[in-house]
């Protein structure tokens, strides 16, 4: 599913803060998810909003390896009950290497992040 394909549902997700990474990556990528959300036509609700359909609560992760650094995403999608309901998740490997494995990850990774993980959210909102 492209990047440009609509929602054509009328569900509210909620983001939950991201745990795993440092604040300012964080913010950086929850800057991309809206950005990419708002786009795709899907309604955004604020976190802990009672009207939210889903929240997404995600974990984000850099580990050195030998050939660069591996990013790796994890999404629970909850009910309102906090039950979780489906899964995303996914790695990209980025071919820079660093001491501090955070400082080899970059917008363009996040906005990789951003949209493998609305490719996937799409196609299940899409999938009833």
């Amino acid at each position: 599913m492209s990047s440009s394909s609509k929602v054509t549902t009328d569900a509210r997700i909620a983001f939950a803060p991201l745990t795993g990474p440092p604040q300012k990556i964080a913010d950086a990528l929850a800057v991309e998810v809206a950005r990419g959300a708002t786009s795709r036509g899907i309604a955004l609700a604020n976190f802990q909003d009672a009207t939210a359909n889903y929240t997404m609560k995600g974990y984000l992760s850099a580990v050195a390896e030998d050939d660069g650094t591996l990013v790796v995403y994890v999404w629970d999608v909850l009910s309102p009950d906090l039950k979780r309901v489906h899964r995303i998740a996914g790695k990209i490997m980025i071919e820079r290497k660093a001491s501090d494995p955070w400082s080899a990850v970059d917008d363009k990774t996040l906005a990789l992040v951003s949209q493998e993980t609305l490719d996937k959210l799409t196609s299940w909102l899409a999938s009833g």
